[in-house]
């Protein structure tokens, strides 16, 4: 049986994945920042595998590794979802103190997790960080946003960096945007239902290989523009 960890699997895509996962027959493992706010998770996978985290807070993300340890489990997949927009302004209104919360969920908190599950990162392990095509800088045309876009950018750098450093460990690292799926952050008038985004994310999940490894997708398996 494979097994795979779910940042931020408690709504939305995150939680989409964990029912398609599951369904497939993967063993599922979790997070959200609270129990409380995890009921329709465990309602799909075991309540030992929700898994409390918020991946800005470095004690909850050793935690995290020292559970997962502990249990002798070994990952075949990484799924790095959990994320935020904290704005959506322009130049005019934009905040320093949205900017640093944006990278240190966005950015730094899927780095952070990967140098803590290094051990539990099986040889062929995949490591899917969900990105957004507003984190593109070639595909900018529109302005505003600073926050996510910034942080998302950042993001698409880190997942050069981590596939350059772990691709003699034969793990690949990929970048991928779900679309505009709606969801609570997407909003209610996104064209992309979160059943269509997480079902095209895993098949390219599928079929990408180590040899693939650096690169920026989307849910129908276009590469895309950083």
């Amino acid at each position: 049986m494979s097994t795979l960890l779910i940042t931020g699997a408690n709504r939305g895509i995150g939680l989409e994945f964990a029912k398609q996962f599951h369904s497939k027959g993967w063993k599922v493992f979790g997070t959200s920042r609270s129990l409380s706010n995890a009921k329709k998770l465990m309602d799909i996978i075991s309540k030992e595998n929700v898994l409390v985290l918020d991946v800005s807070q470095q004690d909850q993300l050793k935690a995290v590794r020292d559970q997962l340890y502990k249990s002798n489990i070994i990952l075949d997949c990484l799924i790095n979802n959990a994320g935020l927009m904290t704005d959506r302004v322009g130049i005019e209104k934009v905040s320093q103190d949205d900017m640093v919360q944006a990278f240190r969920v966005n950015s730094a908190g899927p780095v952070m997790l990967v140098h803590n599950l290094l051990p539990i990162l099986d040889s062929g392990c995949k490591i899917v960080n969900i990105s957004s095509l507003m984190g593109s800088i070639n595909d900018n045309t529109s302005g505003g946003y600073y926050s996510y876009r910034m942080s998302k950018a950042a993001l698409n750098m880190a997942v050069r960096s981590m596939s350059m450093d772990l691709k003699k460990k034969k793990i690949a690292v990929y970048a991928l945007h779900p679309g505009w799926v709606r969801t609570r952050m997407g909003s209610a008038i996104a064209p992309v239902s979160k059943k269509r985004s997480v079902n095209g994310m895993i098949d390219v999940i599928d079929r990408l290989s180590i040899s693939d490894t650096g690169k920026f997708y989307n849910f129908k398996g276009e590469e895309l523009p950083w």
